[in-house]
């Protein structure tokens, strides 16, 4: 089972189990800040009255009148008086505050994997004007590296595969592959393979002197010098990228990915890690 998800098994698994008991809890400096704020007798523990500190801020921010201000705080105040002493103590402040972040957090999960879902029901993207479409195979040969070895697709097959097209004086590419080496690190070159392709554009000097700029990452470089490698995918311009899926077959193309959430390109390598 690859690194990526284990992450999200866990986090699935926590987000099912977020219930807080107070007789673990470990109260953190700003949590215990916040309860001294609130309690102004300082009696080490919050009466109704100092509890309206909880909510009083945004409430008259909003527009919320006096009367029902109390009413929505006197509730609010019940639900963390586990005890019924008409006191809340900080073990009773803390638990019910993580219990109720914990329970928001499951819900945006709940509904992002919603999102997710119903993503991967759409039908295969169709790019106007784009040489290649998502489900064809992708070209297999991705240049020469560093060290003369061809770099081919099919060799690859098993790994994903990421292709980047790039030049040095976009920084829009340049901040790409550091988002791309930074997936990869986090995946596993076992799993995941970023090649970076130097467009036509880039003349041998830039790429050699950019070339030992990103000596620091693990990416697979490589020069298209004579735009052999970009006519058969169909670029023209730079960025450009392509997830290949272990099968070969492309599963994913942005030609302006800059603007792209990195999000959406996890999302997309979440799905074919699991196949």
């Amino acid at each position: 089972m690859n690194k990526l998800i284990v992450i999200t098994l866990i986090s699935l698994f926590l987000a099912g189990n977020h219930l807080v008991v107070a007789a673990d809890l470990n109260i953190v400096d700003w949590e215990q800040s916040r309860f001294n704020e609130l309690d102004s007798n300082k009696d080490g523990s919050l009466d109704n009255a100092e509890f309206r500190g909880t909510t009083r801020d945004w409430m008259t921010k909003t527009g919320i009148s006096e009367d029902k201000q109390v009413k929505q705080t006197n509730k609010k105040f019940k639900g963390y008086d586990t005890n019924k002493d008409n006191e809340v103590s900080i073990e009773e402040f803390v638990t019910a505050l993580r219990n109720s972040n914990a329970i928001v957090k499951a819900a945006k999960e709940k509904q992002a994997d919603a999102s997710e879902q119903q993503l991967a029901k759409q039908p295969a993207k169709i790019i106007p004007d784009s040489l290649l479409q998502i489900g064809d195979l992708a070209p297999s040969f991705l240049g020469t590296d560093k060290d003369g070895n061809k770099v081919y697709v099919d060799e690859l097959k098993g790994k994903i595969v990421i292709a980047s097209f790039w030049i040095s004086w976009c920084q829009q590419c340049k901040d790409g592959l550091g988002i791309l080496n930074n997936l990869q690190n986090k995946v596993g070159e076992d799993l995941l393979k970023v090649v970076a392709i130097a467009h036509r554009h880039e003349s041998k000097r830039s790429f050699k002197k950019y070339k030992e700029q990103l000596s620091a990452m693990n990416l697979t470089l490589t020069h298209d010098s004579r735009g052999i490698i970009g006519r058969k995918y169909g670029v023209d311009k730079a960025p450009h990228l392509f997830i290949i899926g272990k099968d070969g077959k492309i599963i994913f193309i942005d030609s302006n990915y800059q603007k792209t959430p990195v999000n959406a390109i996890v999302n997309v390598l979440k799905k074919e890690l699991i196949k």
